[in-house]
């Protein structure tokens, strides 16, 4: 008992936690932005959920044959380092887009890199780490890759002061543009860093080189909880709509307007931006990452604790209580528009702080999960498959969600988001009664 709680997080663990930091750190100096360059070329919900729905369902796909042909061949590390790749060339092509369908195809192909990544990066993780720290050692995983989108808004936001203020841009969306551009420096990092201080453990094989996908090797019980999961997905919508929200309750309360024009050397650099309008643009641009960053912090800060108590209490208990957080925050978000409305800048900032313990809970715990109730041989097609799951219902979430928004917002103005956080909240209860009544869960290991 001793030995094991001396059990540190293996060196494979704690270098693709590295590698997850500078992703994330490419990735969210453009992700928290998306809305904002989505409504400057002119389109709005139905499209953010199109781009959200369609990137993560081509992941999803690829997830699931990533993980299939890393147990097959027993080369995980080879795909790893083709997935990172893929994602850390084309994502920063998101600043040359003309039209925001063009962001389908940029996203896509990013998520195609983490399609083939994934699955296996899962299996190592697994292989490498100790069972009974399984859920510390995905928490670590899930805390390196939020303190990456952490560094992610902060770097956007001082290239765009340095690109505004240094080079003084007074084209908001040219500066957007070369923001995302600029997104390829720490995603050559992240490159480099698996190719040179990743080591890989190989796999248990599978005995057979047949590339043939079956659920028969699966138990039932390993199914049940890929259909819960296909459920929850189905309320649970891009967090692009989050920050949509949060835009939207900015723009209607002028209330970050009016503080920014308090602070003389901000007036002073937004009053070269024209009109009202084109100076709130600038400050919606200069705050969404700033939220995003304030989201990961909590999330960074939460999910290594969380996935250790996983190993503890088990891993049930610790989802549900995740998906119980995620469903009074989308029921919060729908009421929303009821409160004042400096109040309701007041209640998003807290709900996004709620929201991150959402992740805390269960990123970790979810894929430790599936590492506890298959073979160590079939890691790499069950985290394919769990991917997939997730993948079902992405797309049509993101895209019932946009529907619902922009639907519900015509013919009862005001009213379309209320509705389709609504219909999220009410989907992560019903998932939260499923999980508890028909998946079973394996005794845990004592530590």
């Amino acid at each position: 008992m001793d030995s094991k709680l001396k059990i540190r997080i293996p060196i494979t663990v704690i270098m693709l936690g590295v590698v997850s930091l500078f992703t994330d750190a490419a990735t969210e100096m453009i992700y928290p932005l998306i809305p904002v360059y989505v409504a400057a070329l002119g389109a709005g919900a139905v499209m953010l959920g199109i781009i959200e729905g369609v990137a993560e369902t081509t992941a999803a796909l690829l997830k699931l044959f990533g993980g299939i042909i890393s147990d097959k061949t027993g080369k995980r590390k080879i795909l790893v380092v083709i997935g990172y790749s893929v994602s850390s060339f084309f994502r920063p092509l998101t600043g040359v887009v003309n039209a925001a369908w063009q962001i389908v195809i940029i996203r896509m192909l990013d998520r195609v890199g983490k399609g083939i990544r994934s699955a296996p990066r899962d299996a190592m993780i697994a292989s490498s780490a100790d069972e009974s720290i399984r859920g510390k050692s995905y928490g670590f995983d899930r805390a390196m890759d939020h303190t990456g989108a952490v560094i992610g808004p902060v770097l956007a936001i001082l290239t765009l002061l340095v690109l505004i203020v240094g080079f003084n841009f007074k084209d908001t969306l040219l500066a957007l543009r070369w923001t995302f551009m600029l997104a390829i420096i720490p995603g050559i990092i992240a490159v480099l860093t698996i190719i040179l201080f990743v080591k890989e453990k190989n796999p248990a094989m599978s005995g057979t080189k047949d590339f043939k996908l079956s659920l028969k090797d699966f138990d039932r019980n390993f199914k049940s909880y890929l259909l819960v999961m296909v459920l929850f997905t189905l309320g649970n919508s891009s967090d692009a709509f989050l920050l949509f929200r949060v835009e939207e309750a900015i723009h209607k309360t002028g209330a970050v307007f009016n503080f920014v024009n308090k602070i003389e050397p901000l007036h002073k650099m937004i009053s070269n931006f024209g009109n009202d309008l084109e100076q709130a643009k600038v400050i919606n641009i200069l705050f969404l990452p700033l939220i995003w960053a304030f989201f990961h912090i909590i999330k960074a800060v939460f999910s290594t604790p969380l996935g250790a108590l996983s190993d503890k209490i088990g891993r049930k208990i610790v989802i549900n209580t995740g998906w119980a957080i995620y469903a009074f925050v989308y029921i919060s978000f729908a009421l929303l528009i009821f409160l004042p409305a400096d109040l309701q800048i007041v209640a998003t900032f807290i709900l996004f702080a709620v929201y991150a313990l959402f992740y805390a809970f269960t990123e970790g715990t979810e894929k430790a999960f599936v590492a506890d109730i298959v073979r160590e041989d079939q890691r790499g097609t069950a985290f394919g498959l769990f991917n997939f799951a997730i993948g079902l219902g992405a797309l049509p979430a993101s895209i019932i969600f946009g529907f619902l928004y922009s639907y519900f917002d015509k013919v009862i103005p005001g009213y379309g988001g209320s509705v389709a956080f609504g219909f999220g909240g009410v989907i992560a209860l019903i998932s939260i009664v499923l999980l508890a009544l028909v998946v079973k869960e394996p005794e845990k290991v004592s530590v």
